[in-house]
This record gives structure tokens, C-alpha cells and sequence, in this order.
């Protein structure tokens, strides 16, 4: 087969030349018998090896550069003779699939591109860039070596500000981010791995997922949240997992809460592994409440303007993620102990933005203020769940059974309690009608077991006991029910337990 190489014509296009000894530029090669090696394998395998196209030095997928050797400028071409007002370099680097125009065969080759000059460091780039495809996990953000980081109030002002900058976000959000994404470097010290859900337009979400992983603790990026995606990660270090999965099912969401924790075992091929540690996924602009992972925060991100009006803005420099990566290692290698050891507790939290707070906060070495702000920063999360949870179905019904409690009944039919919480809606304008089933349903769900009220139907025995349960469960719903006016003015359980809300 006749070789063939590229050469200039008078108006500077290139032409494929056959007959001629290859333009090979072999600067981007390992080796010369690395490179023989490889077309060996290919053709030992019995698969076509591709003929040598205009300046074919490597097969397709095998490296072009040792890891420690930047982009050759080796055969760089002066082109300032010729473009005197424009004046450039060609550097061979990127690897094209090309046709030899005798042969029709498909090869790969080297073609020189043109970059002016001053411009060669955007090139390297570019170039590392196309590698970083074909190896993707060499294109892992991680420490290259522990860089002291001053205090961390400072650390964390940096990181929260590069986190903004990065995805366009608030600075509420981009704060909640900073504390999870510091969380990430302690997962082995922490009992709980919260987790973050993002919600809003594709675009944005999937720039705060870029944002978090330049600074994570290995992070790894992918595209779909699932089981056989957990068995696939390499586990040895814990790693902080990325999906962008808009259409995560809730038995997925339940699996990715449970992980938050350990001790949840998975199956896989008959052993059992325990897939704890940071997860943060993007679900989508709109989503329910169970396609959100327990002891999940929740980011709701908007489109903006100012979102990257030019694609070079929205990228920090590579040197500026290193140096903040070096940063949270040394953070991480100073304080993984006193993490450990934190007693910080975010008492004024209740429940599972409790756990999140206690686990965030104790990543905070040293700084009171900064572990102050994040009970701020989740108060409003807090608020907000206790508001969903006092206008749902739950508090409605308890807040029937309370009304049907004050009016003195020693018993009181599930029929009795549906009509109580289709009368309160009715009231707040709604149009939703709840039947005897679905009231029952959901008075199993907050345990208050009915029980057979001989043949007129299930309902509840109002003992003591009963009584007291309804109390309590009605001051974890936001005190519906509780209130007082002229029914439950002389009602003992109701002032007891509005006093320990």
C-alpha cells in the first residue's frame, strides 16, 4: 500500500502526497514500540488495522502524550513570514480521523493546527480537554499535593465564591453548597453522607454539578442514577457521586437516601456492599417530594441572565481549582479528628434538618460563626417542612380528630373524622373530597390503629391513651388543632403541648 503524507501547494492548502515517506510527527508518541506494540494487539485480535492516513503516527484511542509531557511544540510551523499581520504557529497534537484519497481507507493522523501566537497555553487546553474524553478519569479534579489554606473562615469565603461564580447561584445557595461540599472531605468521620437535590432548568442544574465537582472530594460525574451505576464506582476511597437524572425513579431516591447512612447493604453477585457516602443529583424542574432523597438539602436553582454570556466566563482556571483542591486536602488532613469528635448540635432543628445541620456543622473547625450562619442558612428549610407538613392531609385529619375530641365524644367513626376533614378544606376553599378509605389509609400511616366500633364501622376509642397520642402527633404537625378557642379552653393535653413546641 502506498504511504502518503501532507505537503503545501502554492496557496497554502494542504494536499495528501503518496509515494512519500510519512509526516509523522512522533513527539506525541510514548514510544516507537508502544506504538508498534498497540498495532499488533489490534491485528493479533483479527480486526482490520486502519491504513496509515496523512501523517498517521498512532491508532485511534492510543495515547499521544506521556502524562508528564505538555503539548510537543516540537513541530510547530512559523507561519509569521507569511500572516505578518496575524502572525501564528501550527502545533500537531489532537489526533483526526482522515481518508487517503488513493486508498479511500479511513486512518488517524496529526494535522498541524494554526494558533496564534500567545495563544499556545488555550491549545494545551484544548488538548487536554480531548484527552480528558478518552480517559476521563484522568480528568478527576483532585489534590495534587496538602497546600495550607490560612483559616477557615478564609477557606470557606473562597470556596462559597467560586461555587457562586461557577453556577450563577444565589448566595443562600451557594453557602448550603460550600458546607456540603466541605462535608464531602469527612464522609469517613461522619455518621451521616447528607446529600444534595437540585431542581430547576437542565442548564443551570447541570452547572452547579460542574461547580461541585471541581471541589468534592473525588468526584465522579454520571448520568444516571441507578444500582448497577453504584456497583460500577470503585469504592476503596469514598467518593462523592454527581447524577444528573431528571427522571430518577422513587425507589431509586429511597435507595440513594438509605446510603446516606451506614449499614444499608446491596446486593451484588452474592456478596453484599455498602454504597455510604455523599451523593448530590439533579431531579428535574419539577418533582415530588418522595424523588428527593432523605437527608437531602434542597437547591432550587433559576435561569439568569447573567449565566455564562460567554463560555470562557463560566470556567475557573485549571490552576485555581488546584489550588482550591490542595486547600480542602489540607483542611481535610488538619481537622479529620476533631471532625470525629465534634459535639456541635443544631438543637433549635428538629428532625432530619437536625441530622444534616449536625453532620454539616461539625466539618466546621474553629469557627463558631460560620456553624451559626448554617442554622440560619436551614432555618427556612426547617419552616417550610413544618408548614408542608401542617396544611397535608395528616394534620387535617388531626386536626378533625382534635375538633371531634373537644365536642366530648367517647368514640368516633372514621366516617365521622372523613366528613370533619371535608368540611375544614371545604373552609380553606379547596375542592379536594376525602373518602372514609383514604382517611383511614391515612390514619395508619401516623399510627392511630382504628379498631371495629361494633357494626356501624372502624373508628377510635378516645381512652386516655388515645388521647394523648392525637395530642402529641397534632404538635409534631405544626399544633394544628391546638389552638384555643371556645371548644378546648379547659383542655389540659392542648396547653401542655402547645408549651413544647
Amino acid at each position: 500500500m502506498q504511504k502518503c503524507s501532507m505537503t503545501m501547494n502554492a496557496g497554502g492548502s494542504e494536499l495528501v502526497q503518496t509515494g512519500a515517506a510519512p509526516d509523522v510527527d512522533t513527539s506525541h508518541s510514548p514510544t516507537g514500540s508502544a506504538a508498534q506494540a498497540a498495532t499488533e494487539s489490534i491485528a493479533a485480535a483479527g480486526e482490520e488495522q486502519p491504513s496509515a492516513g496523512p501523517g498517521a503516527g498512532a491508532l485511534p484511542g492510543a495515547p499521544i502524550i506521556p502524562a508528564s509531557e505538555s503539548v510537543s511544540t516540537n513541530s510547530a510551523i512559523d507561519l509569521s513570514d507569511t500572516c505578518v499581520a496575524n502572525p501564528a504557529v501550527r502545533i500537531r497534537g489532537i489526533t483526526e480521523i482522515g481518508r487517503d484519497g488513493e486508498t479511500s481507507r479511513i486512518g488517524s493522523w496529526k494535522p498541524p493546527f494554526e494558533v496564534q501566537r500567545g495563544f499556545e497555553a488555550s491549545f494545551k487546553e484544548i488538548f487536554q480537554r480531548a484527552e480528558s474524553v478518552r480517559v476521563p478519569m484522568d480528568a478527576v479534579p483532585v489534590p495534587t499535593k496538602s497546600t495550607p489554606y490560612g483559616t477557615i473562615d478564609e477557606l470557606f469565603d473562597r470556596l462559597q465564591k467560586a461555587i457562586a461564580a461557577q453556577a450563577s447561584l444565589s448566595e443562600r445557595a451557594s453557602r448550603l453548597l460550600a458546607h456540603w461540599t466541605l462535608s464531602t472531605w469527612f464522609s469517613d468521620a461522619l455518621s451521616l453522607a447528607p446529600g444534595v437535590a437540585i431542581v430547576g432548568p437542565g442548564y443551570e442544574g447541570n452547572l452547579v454539578l460542574f461547580a461541585l465537582r471541581n471541589f468534592c472530594r473525588y468526584p465522579l460525574m454520571l448520568t444516571r442514577a441507578d444500582i448497577s451505576s453504584l456497583k460500577n464506582v470503585n469504592w476503596h476511597t469514598t467518593p462523592t457521586l454527581l447524577f444528573y437524572d431528571p427522571s430518577v425513579t422513587k425507589q431509586m431516591a429511597s435507595h440513594l437516601g438509605c446510603t446516606a447512612t451506614r449499614g444499608h447493604l446491596v446486593s451484588d453477585a452474592g456478596c453484599y456492599r455498602d454504597f455510604f457516602g455523599p451523593k448530590a443529583i439533579y431531579v428535574g424542574e419539577e418533582v415530588s417530594a418522595d424523588r428527593i432523597p432523605l437527608f437531602s438539602l434542597q437547591v432550587n436553582v433559576h435561569p439568569t441572565a447573567a449565566a455564562c454570556a460567554v463560555e470562557k466566563a463560566s470556567r475557573m482556571t485549571e490552576i485555581e481549582v488546584q489550588e482550591l483542591q490542595n486547600q480542602l486536602l489540607n483542611y481535610q488532613l488538619k481537622n479529620l479528628v476533631p471532625v470525629y469528635n465534634s459535639e456541635f448540635d443544631a438543637s433549635e432543628l428538629t428532625s432530619d434538618t437536625r441530622a444534616i445541620a449536625n453532620a454539616l456543622g461539625a466539618c466546621i473547625i474553629d469557627s463558631p460563626g460560620l456553624q451559626s450562619q448554617l442554622i440560619s442558612l436551614l432555618a427556612p428549610v426547617e419552616d417550610q417542612r413544618q408548614a408542608d407538613r401542617s396544611t397535608g392531609i395528616e394534620a387535617v385529619t388531626l386536626e378533625a380528630i382534635l375538633n371531634l375530641c373537644h365536642e366530648g365524644k367517647v368514640q368516633i367513626f372514621v366516617g365521622e373524622i372523613a366528613f370533619e376533614v371535608n368540611r375544614i378544606v371545604e373552609a380553606r376553599g379547596e375542592r379536594l373530597h376525602y373518602s372514609a378509605e383514604t382517611i383511614g389509609h391515612g390514619m395508619k400511616k401516623i399510627s392511630l390503629v382504628t379498631r371495629r366500633l361494633g357494626k356501624s364501622g372502624k373508628g377510635l376509642v378516645l381512652d386516655l391513651a388515645t388521647l394523648k397520642r392525637a395530642h402529641e402527633l397534632a404538635a409534631v404537625y405544626g399544633g394544628v388543632g391546638l389552638e384555643q378557642d371556645e371548644n378546648n379552653l379547659h383542655c389540659q393535653l392542648c396547653f401542655a403541648n402547645k408549651k413544647v413546641m
